[in-house]
């Protein structure tokens, strides 16, 4: 009897994965490393593999797996961190598993992981949410009416590369300047302090290292560093400008904050507080703003939900 449910969260150093019960339960979940040699040739074999080592494929109703990179009807668009370009996931897992009743369902990773705080999340109970993943880099997930929005070209929800910054014009990997991505990401919050830092004599105690963190920077802010209270300041306004601009576009009943980065906690909220509202004001007197709940359960709960 086919009672389990498999999310897989691949992810470009390992690859997580949950096993679920009907209900969408997390019973036990597992990993493998993600091997990116060969173009990542073997990713899809060595996850096959260690699904079959702990599971009977016989009792799996369906797999779903988030992937980083833009997914469209199951297919990848390409996948720049795993060196893969198109690839059906759908026909290759069901290749590998060799059970064509298996069903596959694939989506971007953070549009998975918004699936997965709206599943068993902090925004469990709603139908209309927006993630922000703050991370390496700001990956972003929209939900609408329950469902994922994958868009025409398997770029829905890639909220990290909105254009919010027309001062410092760093460099994004995804070839354009200005990103989300490079001054809210960890990397961009670094990106900032260093720049304040090099324009500025102000004492901090950054200065003690030849490099840092972004938790140095959000330590040095709460510690009350000027150099640190400026940096978060400014990241943070940006991405309460990409907040903005997604609200007034879709006014979704909740917007999560995630990733790595929003471990900092309640500091993250109380500066996008602090310029959000303005910038949606008049038309938005009172959003429903909060840290994600699952950390990095999100994905594996997200492909399970897909599946669901």
């Amino acid at each position: 009897m086919r009672k389990y449910i498999i999310g897989v969260d691949v992810g470009g150093t390992s690859v997580k994965i949950g096993k679920f019960n009907r209900a969408g339960d997390l019973l036990d979940k597992f990993s493998v490393k993600t091997d990116l040699s060969n173009h990542g040739a073997n990713i899809l074999k060595d996850i096959i593999q260690a699904i079959k080592e702990n599971i009977a494929t016989d009792e799996i109703i369906g797999i779903g797996l988030g992937v980083p990179g833009p997914v469209k009807n199951n297919v990848v668009i390409h996948c720049v961190n795993l060196g893969w370009g198109r690839k059906d996931l759908e026909k290759e897992v069901h290749s590998l598993i060799n059970d064509e009743n298996i069903i596959i369902q694939a989506g971007n990773d953070a549009n998975v992981a918004a699936a997965g705080e709206m599943f068993k999340g902090i925004a469990k109970g709603y139908k209309n949410v927006v993630m922000f993943t703050l991370g390496t880099g700001v990956g972003g997930g929209i939900i609408l009416d329950g469902k994922v929005v994958e868009g025409v070209n398997g770029s829905g929800g890639e909220l990290g590369h909105i254009i919010v910054d027309q001062r410092h014009n760093f460099a994004c990997n995804c070839g354009k300047k200005g990103c989300l991505e490079t001054v809210a990401s960890a990397t961009g919050i670094v990106n900032l302090a260093k720049t304040r830092l090099a324009h500025s004599k102000v004492w901090s105690p950054l200065r003690k290292y030849e490099d840092f963190s972004a938790k140095k920077v959000f330590d040095c802010a709460k510690e009350d560093d000027a150099i640190g209270k400026q940096t978060i300041d400014e990241a943070m306004r940006y991405l309460a400008l990409a907040m903005a601009n997604v609200s007034l576009t879709l006014d979704p009943e909740i917007i999560v904050i995630g990733g790595g980065v929003s471990n900092a906690g309640e500091i993250i909220l109380e500066y996008v507080n602090k310029y959000y509202y303005d910038y949606v004001n008049p038309f938005i007197k009172k959003a429903n703003i909060a840290m994600a709940s699952l950390g990095n359960d999100a994905g594996i709960y997200g492909c399970a939900y897909l599946i669901k």
